[in-house]
């Protein structure tokens, strides 16, 4: 698979003859322990060379990758570390690495697959990462911490930065695994001065006290000491009146105006011209200048040493040493007019873009504030940009642009807020969309033919906004709805046949954005929010499936079964359609749960096997089999409980890890049936604090209930209670019950939890209905019924008003606990009335006590 504008990123520096190797300095190229060499030192100190020159030297496999600002997108930075070492001509599989990445799965995931295929390589590799200072995202260096944590011991990693490397160093460094060069270590020695002055003027020599000088002014300092090799600075007695420091940027600057002043005009040009290009080729320096002779100019560069690095032995591509570039480019602002500068940037985009290099296209334009024409490859890529998953980048150009007040094209800024939505930033995603709004009150972009598209979608995201906030009022949404459904996406449309994927290896819906991060919509809002997105003709056909798996989720998660597994049914007619795992497999569990609730554990097994085999993603087959090993626990088959967590952590690279919090609580569970629940604490607090990092509230409460049964186990009653009452507490708002009572061991803590407050009622208890709580422990028990009454049949439904109707509840208590309407509880109790044969809600209470 071609990565585009890789070939330059991934290609080793060259170390010509001129420079010098740095024996004195010992790079850690064959020691075992050592699995992170960490270079750091400001510009211009001689990182690159270092690891080229040095790395030339050994027989071991390189991969190289210098990276630049548009690499702090996570997807581009492992695409081309992947596309990197591809390179090396080992059993690397690169194809299915890079298919992989484009299925957008958790980051998490793209670093396991990477270390799954490094696991797999023989013999030495050495992976260089040049110019991490570039890498600004946290993002990408969380990545980086779970990649070095368990790199394979003949995978040697190598990073020069010119800031210190926002890593977990100090854990590494405890372990022997952290080598660190910086500045004293790069600093040339008077005897390298001699020998670098010597290899660029071997007819020239200089006294001891020049090279003490030029020690003394630099600090050994490699491009202060060309610099002042090349400014021709030859006289000792100049050393007398010129006292300054070389570090400083505007000496630095001055020396690079010497060194341009030395050249001919015509060199300086083509210098300042070229120098926002990121890589240099004749054919498309050629192109930017207009003329035919770059090739020789370049070659002519190189043997100058005018701060130029080639790329590659045969091809001629180069690059400007960054600091360089700067200067030329600071240069460029001093000499040419603004019309001029403009001029130079958009020669210089129009040539990337018009090479399919759109990406670097609309930086350079950005750069050189062409924001008309960014704003229009920006919109005539949408599409591209979107389906590449490199929103990240994309987000970054809108928000430059922005900053700049300019006034960016409708369709973008709709993306735009599409994007900030799906990053649950709702606010910032809800100002967009009042900008656009007002936009159109301004001048009534909604009525152009050629923004109908632009316009659906910001309706789209109006939808998603009100239905995942849980707020809409019914007008509200049905207007939205009869827009969408009266002006859908037309055939010709690109967006026609854009499906986005909304869940990347989360085993319930309910976790994802949509899901709003786990806090449950009351049944009544999830109806509208299921009406509006029925229709396939949305920005993505498979919104309506997920609707429908949402809401069978949360009726599950209140305890309606029945009603959840009719919803499951919708919502796998989609799955079939648009083959979208991220909707199957969780469907597929949430039918294996209702299957283990009426303990039919063959048929829980049977589907997980089925889901499994259709299943290509190793991560969802791993989700699956987890699953598998959780159904094998409730059944009390533990040995296969352990079989499949085994065999679900080998498809993946070290599973064990607080992001897995789905693999780790059922780990968990399986320690604590065997009575191991010390360990099994350290699984349940890993997560939990994980979860309360990232908002999630359905694993947060899962993993209080399980911390509450441990401490109830190890005899520590009263604190069991407590932990209890703290998970009902974040469960009674959004209505959850089946985390409470899908764990049979709560039952005993439950009881005493219940009992206590019926005994004495603490203040601090009244956040929680005890209603909500006796709910969870009579659904706990099938209790039988007395000879008093016969109990008559009733729906789930109805059970659950008498149950709440026995505590002594209002209408209103129970219509906030049921989430209905009071009006609709008068209705449920006159049919319960009628079923039990009784006139009043004194008489309804005493029967239901006799059936307790």
């Amino acid at each position: 698979m071609k990565v585009h504008g890789a070939d330059e990123k991934i290609k080793t520096p060259l170390a010509n003859e001129e420079i010098i190797f740095r024996k004195d300095i010992e790079v850690p190229i064959h020691m075992r322990v050592v699995r992170l060499t960490i270079i750091r030192a400001p510009k211009g100190y001689g990182k690159t060379m270092l690891l080229s020159k040095s790395l030339f030297e050994t027989k071991d496999s390189t991969a190289w990758l210098t990276l630049d600002g548009m690499d702090n997108d996570p997807v581009r930075f492992w695409t081309y570390v992947i596309t990197a070492l591809g390179g090396i001509g080992k059993a690397f599989d690169t194809e299915k690495l890079l298919s992989f990445v484009k299925t957008s799965p958790p980051h998490f995931m793209i670093v396991d697959m990477l270390l799954n295929e490094l696991t797999n390589m023989h013999g030495k590799t050495a992976l260089i990462l040049d110019d991490y200072h570039m890498i600004t995202n946290p993002v990408i260096h969380k990545m980086m911490n779970r990649f070095i944590d368990y790199l394979p011991h003949h995978v040697k990693l190598f990073i020069a930065s010119q800031n210190e490397v926002p890593l977990t160093v100090s854990k590494w460094r405890t372990k022997g695994w952290v080598y660190e060069i910086g500045i004293q270590q790069l600093q040339f020695q008077l005897h390298e001065i001699r020998e670098l002055y010597s290899k660029h003027s071997s007819e020239m020599s200089h006294s001891i006290f020049f090279y003490q000088q030029v020690l003394r002014i630099t600090e050994g300092w490699a491009l202060g000491i060309q610099l002042i090799h090349l400014a021709g600075i030859e006289d000792d007695r100049q050393w007398e009146s010129k006292d300054s420091s070389i570090l400083s940027p505007v000496v630095a600057n001055h020396l690079l105006y010497e060194v341009l002043s030395s050249l001919k005009p015509s060199m300086q040009d083509f210098l300042i011209r070229t120098s926002m290009l990121n890589e240099l080729t004749p054919e498309k320096c050629n192109q930017v200048l207009g003329r035919s002779d770059s090739e020789d100019i370049l070659k002519d560069i190189e043997k100058r040493g005018l701060f130029i690095h080639r790329l590659d032995n045969s091809h001629l591509t180069y690059r400007y040493h960054s600091l360089f570039s700067t200067a030329l480019q600071n240069e460029m602002h001093q000499r040419f007019s603004k019309d001029s500068i403009t001029e130079i940037y958009t020669k210089a985009a129009y040539v990337e873009y018009e090479q399919g290099n759109y990406a670097l296209a609309i930086e350079l334009a950005i750069k050189g504030k062409l924001f008309t024409v960014a704003d229009h490859w920006i919109e005539e890529n949408l599409v591209n940009i979107v389906l590449s998953k490199q929103i990240e980048m994309f987000m970054w150009w809108v928000k430059t642009l922005r900053k700049n007040s300019f006034e960016i094209h409708v369709e973008t800024l709709t993306i735009y807020a599409f994007n900030l939505a799906m990053q649950f930033e709702m606010e910032k995603a809800g100002s967009i969309v009042r900008e656009l709004d007002r936009r159109h009150e301004k001048d009534g972009w909604k009525n152009e033919t050629a923004l109908d598209d632009a316009s659906l979608i910001l309706e789209v995201v109006k939808v998603f906004m009100l239905c995942t906030q849980c707020g809409p009022t019914d007008k509200r949404v049905l207007y939205l709805q009869q827009k969408i459904h009266n002006h859908p996406f037309s055939t010709d449309s690109r967006w026609k046949h854009v499906s986005i994927i909304y869940n990347h290896f989360e085993p319930q819906l309910l976790r994802t954005s949509l899901g709003n991060r786990g806090k449950l919509c009351s049944i009544k809002q999830l109806s509208i929010y299921n009406d509006t997105l029925r229709s396939d003709k949305f920005l993505a056909h498979n919104l309506a499936g997920y609707s429908y798996g949402l809401q069978a989720e949360v009726l599950y998660e209140m305890n309606l079964l029945p009603e959840s597994e009719q919803y499951i049914e919708k919502a796998m007619e989609y799955t079939y359609r648009h083959a979208d795992a991220g909707l199957s497999v969780p469907m597929y569990i949430l039918q294996a749960k209702i299957y283990l609730d009426d303990k039919q554990f063959i048929k829980a097994q049977a589907i997980l096997n089925h889901a499994i085999e259709s299943a290509v993603n190793p991560n969802w087959q791993c989700i699956l089999i987890t699953m598998k090993a959780l159904g094998y626990i409730r059944e009390g088959s533990l040995d296969r409980a352990e079989f499949e967590l085994n065999r679900s952590s080998s498809l993946t690279y070290k599973q064990a890890e607080p992001r897995l919090e789905f693999w780790i609580l059922v780990r968990a569970r399986w320690h604590m049936e065997k009575g191991n629940i010390r360990r099994a604490l350290y699984y349940i607090d890993q997560v939990a604090q994980e979860a309360k990092e990232n908002f999630q509230l359905t694993t947060l409460i899962e993993a209080k209930v399980l911390r509450s049964i441990c401490m109830w186990q190890t005899n520590k009653r009263k604190l069991a209670v407590e932990t209890l009452h703290e998970a009902l507490e974040l469960a009674v708002k959004s209505g959850y019950k089946r985390l409470f009572m899908d764990e049979k061991a709560l039952n005993s803590v439950l009881i005493s939890y219940i009992k206590s407050r019926m005994n004495f009622e603490r203040a601090e208890w009244e956040t929680v209905p005890l209603v909500f709580a006796q709910s969870l422990r009579t659904d706990h028990i099938t209790r039988p019924t007395t000879t008093h009454h016969s109990k008559p049949k009733l729906t789930p439904r109805e059970e659950e008003l008498i149950k709440a109707l026995a505590t002594g509840s209002t209408n209103k208590e129970i219509a906030e606990q049921l989430f209905l309407s009071e009006g609709t509880v008068r209705v449920y109790l006159s049919k319960v009335y009628k079923k039990l044969n009784v006139s009043s809600r004194t008489q309804a209470i005493l029967q239901v006590k006799d059936w307790q």
